[in-house]
């Protein structure tokens, strides 16, 4: 049985981080470490963290001396990792008792990128969420398949709901990109946990889906994703989707950057620039790109309409509101 290092970074999870820890510490697969990082707390956490460390010593602790930001504080549990593979698990999520039982066998293909496993979420973690134990199906995905069910968002943008080898967390884990418009992709984790994903599954044959929901994903007010303060998260998606599908997979950049925009539109109510879209999305200002791009809304006519006649509520969209969009 090879060693799997169960991550966990923290930052002021006082009332949730022993859960979490107990969430890793039940496995049945029995070969694992847990590598606990507190990023300089001023709660309690460091606290808790250091009485469940006294009782198992399969549990690693270490504290920064300063907060060094959330992607940081995740490589620096790398860092401290011993195991061939790797398990992040945030400090306000759960582990399934045999999530590790059921994912790792997979990596024993050399062909397998990672194995991801179905969610649950909610405020409140309960007993009926843990899945049928004799549940196995799962899914070989090509990566072609893989990046299209990812730009579908079909599939987890969260690495809590994978397992990976250590190797390609260590080499694809990261705090920048170098993205047309520059972004600190360090403050919130939203573009590198994704392209954790995206990266790796570059590198291999297979990417393996598991159906049983192995993970839970606790939704609160203190967790990234439903703070998202000034759609910082949103940004962030935005732009590192747009560098990897513009420079890695480009089949699927102009669609993205359509859709995305398509979407803010919606969302805001209000026509949006779509050349400025472009632009600040990875695109060069070619005519000839931004054609490509107009080329992508005509496969999606049902959509452009209803996206471009949101400010006039008409079903009908007129030439000249469509310039307007378009410009």
């Amino acid at each position: 049985m090879e060693l799997v290092s169960i991550l966990i970074p923290v930052f002021n999870r006082e009332v949730l981080i022993r859960e979490a820890i107990c969430s890793a510490l039940v496995q049945t697969y029995s070969n694992f470490e847990i590598i606990v990082v507190d990023n300089c707390s001023t709660d309690g956490t460091w606290n808790v963290i250091q009485q469940c460390a006294k009782m198992d010593s399969r549990i690693k602790a270490y504290r920064n001396d300063t907060n060094i930001g959330p992607v940081r504080n995740w490589q620096r549990c790398v860092s401290e990792a011993n195991g061939k593979y790797g398990k992040l698990l945030f400090s306000d999520d759960l582990m399934i008792p045999h999530f590790l039982e059921r994912t790792v066998p997979y990596l024993d293909d050399p062909d397998v990128a990672f194995v991801i496993t179905a969610v649950t979420t909610g405020d409140c973690y309960h007993a009926e969420v843990i899945s049928d134990a004799t549940r196995r199906e799962s899914k070989q995905l090509t990566s072609e398949q893989y990046f299209s069910l990812l730009f579908a968002r079909k599939v987890p943008y969260s690495p809590g709901a994978g397992i990976f080898r250590m190797s390609d967390i260590q080499a694809n884990l990261r705090t920048s990109f170098p993205t047309k418009i520059p972004r600190d992709f360090s403050t919130n984790g939203a573009g590198p946990d994704v392209l954790l994903y995206a990266l790796t599954a570059m590198n291999y044959g297979y990417v393996i889906e598991l159906s049983e929901k192995l993970v839970f994903f606790r939704l609160h007010q203190g967790s990234f994703t439903v703070h998202n303060q000034n759609n910082g998260v949103t940004q962030g998606y935005r732009s590192a989707m747009a560098w990897f599908y513009k420079y890695q997979q480009s089949q699927y950049w102009a669609k993205y950057v359509v859709m995305s925009w398509m979407w803010d539109m919606f969302k805001v109510r209000r026509t949006i620039s779509l050349k400025e879209y472009v632009d600040t999305y990875e695109g060069n200002g070619g005519v000839g790109e931004l054609i490509k791009v107009l080329f992508a809304i005509l496969l999606l006519p049902g959509c452009f309409y209803k996206a471009a006649a949101i400010r006039r509520k008409a079903s009908v969209l007129n030439p000249k509101t469509c310039l307007q969009v378009i410009k």
